[in-house]
């Protein structure tokens, strides 16, 4: 199809933006070249036949073809010719009269008309600079040109949303206003729009999504992301959304007035919401008494009485069908589902006021009611993971829902724990009594109770369950009497070992198990390369008398995963060299280099190992990389190597790493501090990654290295963890950036003048 022919994009015909019935639904449909075009998978021959499931009347047909817009023609929010074309039909969709499922087509059109993206901008100026990506599909037009076509034609559908504000389906009514985001040239009108819709409104989460609508167009214009809204209607909708909330900025408990609407009271809900878009939006008009006027609206938002939501009642082997049945179980049973995200976005709007974050969720986790505590433990689990501050007594409240008979509380509140290591240290005994009540293995669909141990899985071998992981990574040895149930088993959990190296020599007497086990597993078991890694780490943890095993480990000596833990077990493996030996000259880079690092761990001799590290210190990216981290282990007896050192500071590195590794080793070998010590500098801000090995580096250099005090201090100070993304998580984050802490500490003192 040319790209003349997308004209259908615009909002211009009765077709687009008054719907379709019968025979003139999806008129022209089949006229168009779909296999012309691609979606993520390759030739859009399906996208008929996707449309016209959209408003099928089997709900089971609906859900798919909203799985596979999702999933190919809108995949991962790309927006291909494709999804241009299908947009008036997406209208049609959405705007027949009485058809069921049109909420998530206005949904979807919100999706690709880009309404979650704060600057369209800055979005088409990154796809433009992909120049690998606009080349894949040389024969239309760029990725960022098609977006800025999909918003465009989406916002021409500002009189269609209008309408449908008042579509007698609530579903649809609580999807326009995202929708309404994507017209931002009519951002003024919409913010005047919402506000006077929401008197009349009788759907509670329709009118919470005219609020939340509000306090994104208000902080969108305050982070300077949109210019379409003047100076008087701003300050209406920061007032308005204000008075939502009760009171005025600064009224403080004695000047709060009940807010209402056109009238009507304003449900403690919705001011919640209010109150979380000015937290996100406008922190300095928010109320004196924050926390206690939260606590407050969530106390009296709470319905323990309420109706409860039913699930839908059918099944579909797709991704948003998993989703959805997913939801249907997190909210079954409860009677204020929708309060879960308001406490969440209340959290995270509060940003920075970690303080008032703790205080908000410490009070909700002492509240009777289980779901205020269920949807708290939730947020504290973001709060933690994202930021530092002293969660002592927040660990400990929510450490005590481990012991709630809800199995719900004590299962959030393992998916948690299990991330904090050693901030568990106040609930290390409450894990232990959790585990000790535990059934041994359940369903991953799970059963009643406290989590067990160990969780069984229809596709992969079995995992440790959450309770038992995180108090093995507290070291305790009440975790070891489950850990041998769990190895003695037949088919033992895929991460025994990860939780049995955690307890270290604690553990030893597990060691015939794991010898059984690396003798016994099935050459054809699932993961098997990764459970016998995983079972060589527990080997490694017992110290010299994990040598016991080598009878074991030696025949598996022909991978890499195997070889370096091997190492580790120092001169007691000293039976592993005429195995290892050989290995130097083996032509796997990886293999000779594991064969390297082992050899060296067990013999302390640098000299077969030297000429092998200079043979990779000569190739790039991960072959020196990893030769480099060897000479650092090997110290000044490497001094041949130094030019070589010296010359990959100067290569190309776009993450770090290389550089990382080169300026340690040149430290450790030479001493070289004034070689280093930019390079560590560079690194510390270019890759945060890399900031707990700079700190260890900076530590080893001394009195020399303070100029990087500065840096240090301003790292400690920053409240959120250095490796923590408003879009990604990481479940190690907290750890990391636990152990960075103390690492910076030590570094610190290391670095402070004599006598400072």
């Amino acid at each position: 199809m040319h790209r003349s022919d997308l004209h259908r994009s615009g909002c211009n015909g009765d077709r687009i933006c008054g719907g379709g019935t019968g025979a003139t639904l999806f008129a022209g449909l089949d006229e168009i070249d779909w296999a012309s075009m691609n979606h993520a998978y390759g030739p859009a021959v399906e996208v008929p036949e996707l449309l016209r499931g959209l408003v099928s009347d089997d709900p089971a047909i609906r859900e798919t073809a909203l799985d596979g817009m999702d999933g190919a023609v809108h995949h991962q929010g790309d927006v291909y010719e494709c999804t241009l074309a299908c947009i008036p039909y997406l209208f049609e969709a959405a705007t027949r009269p009485g058809g069921p499922d049109r909420g998530p087509i206005v949904t979807l059109l919100a999706s690709i008309g880009c309404a979650e993206v704060d600057d369209l901008a800055e979005l088409t100026r990154s796809l433009e600079a992909d120049a690998d990506k606009a080349d894949a599909d040389a024969d239309e037009e760029d990725w960022a040109a098609n977006y800025r076509r999909a918003q465009s034609a989406v916002a021409a559908g500002y009189p269609v949303f209008l309408r449908l504000l008042t579509d007698p389906d609530p579903e649809v009514r609580r999807a326009v206003p995202e929708a309404l985001l994507v017209c931002r040239a009519e951002a003024s009108r919409v913010l005047d729009t919402l506000r006077r819709r929401l008197p009349v409104e009788p759907d509670p989460e329709a009118r919470t999504a005219l609020v939340e609508t509000v306090g994104t167009l208000v902080r969108r214009v305050a982070a300077g992301h949109l210019t379409t809204v003047d100076e008087p209607e701003l300050r209406a909708a920061t007032e308005w959304l204000v008075g939502l909330v009760g009171g005025s900025a600064d009224s403080g408990a004695g000047g709060r007035a009940e807010p209402s609407v056109g009238g009507d009271h304003v449900d403690p809900a919705l001011r919640l919401t209010a109150l979380t878009a000015v937290s996100s939006g406008m922190p300095a008009m928010l109320p004196t008494d924050l926390v206690p006027r939260a606590l407050a609206l969530l106390g009296a938002a709470y319905q323990p009485d309420g109706p409860v939501s039913e699930p839908a009642g059918f099944h579909t082997d797709t991704l948003r069908g998993a989703v959805r049945e997913l939801r249907e179980a997190d909210v079954a049973g409860r009677h204020s589902p929708r309060l879960g995200p308001v406490v969440g976005d209340l959290s995270r709007a509060l940003g920075d006021r970690v303080p008032d974050r703790i205080q908000l969720l410490d009070t909700l986790l002492r509240a009777s009611d289980w779901e205020c505590r269920l949807d708290a433990v939730r947020a504290a689990g973001n709060l933690v993971g994202g930021w530092r501050g002293d969660y002592r007594e927040l660990v400990a409240a929510i450490g005590r829902q481990l012991l709630d008979p809800n199995p719900r509380l004590s299962r959030a509140a393992s998916r948690v724990l299990v991330h904090l290591g050693e901030l568990n240290r106040p609930v290390v005994d409450v894990l232990a009594e959790n585990v000790a009540g535990a059934a041994p293995e359940e369903s991953h669909r799970h059963g009643a109770g406290p989590p067990a141990w160990i969780t069984v899985w229809p596709s992969h071998a079995p995992t440790i369950g959450d309770t038992l992981n995180a108090l093995a990574r507290l070291g305790d040895p009440r975790a070891v009497p489950p850990l041998r149930w769990a190895l003695a088993r037949d088919d033992p959990p895929k991460d025994v070992g990860a939780a049995v190296s955690s307890l270290g020599p604690t553990a030893v007497a597990l060691l015939p198990l794991i010898r059984h086990q690396l003798r016994t597993l099935s050459e054809t078991a699932a993961d098997l390369a990764t459970r016998r890694q995983d079972l060589a780490r527990a080997v490694c943890s017992f110290g010299a008398a994990g040598a016991a095993a080598l009878p074991e480990l030696l025949p598996l000596a022909t991978h890499e995963y195997m070889i370096r833990p091997i190492g580790r077990l120092g001169p007691a493996a000293r039976d592993a060299v005429p195995v290892l030996r050989p290995l130097l000259d083996a032509p796997e880079r990886r293999l000779a280099l594991a064969a390297v690092s082992a050899l060296y761990r067990i013999t302390g001799d640098p000299a077969p190992v030297l000429p092998v590290l200079g043979r990779f210190l000569d190739a790039t990216g991960y072959d020196a990389t990893a030769a480099a981290d060897e000479i650092a282990e090997i110290g000044p007896a490497a001094a041949g190597h130094l030019p070589r050192l010296g010359a990959l500071l100067a290569e190309p590195d776009p993450h770090g790493w290389l550089h990382l590794s080169a300026a340690r080793a040149l430290w450790r070998v030479a001493g070289d501090a004034d070689a280093v010590l930019p390079v560590l500098t560079g690194l510390w801000d270019r890759n945060p990654y890399t900031r707990t090995a700079v700190a260890t580096i900076w530590a080893e250099i001394g009195q020399p290295a303070g100029a990087a005090l500065p840096l240090l201090r301003a790292e400690q100070a920053r409240p959120r963890r250095h490796t923590a993304r408003d879009n990604g998580w990481s479940d190690s984050q907290v750890t990391e950036d636990e152990e960075l802490l103390r690492v910076m500490a030590g570094t610190v003192d290391a670095l402070q003048p004599a006598g400072g």
